[in-house]
């Protein structure tokens, strides 16, 4: 991953404590383009992490 189009940012899970997912983010256009959890690596849906950054 080019670290310089990209930035990781760990954000805590609203729903389970001590869960964290790993969202990517597209540093250009400010949009979240993917994250460690299952709905997004199984059902390609962004998550609640993913819109808080924004998708």
């Amino acid at each position: 991953m080019d670290s310089e189009k990209y930035e990781t940012l760990t954000i805590p899970s609203k729903v389970r404590e001590g869960v964290f997912h790993k969202v990517v983010k597209d540093i250009k256009s400010g949009k979240a383009v993917s994250c460690s959890c299952k709905c997004w690596s199984k059902g390609n849906k962004a998550c609640a992490a993913m819109r808080s950054v924004g998708v």
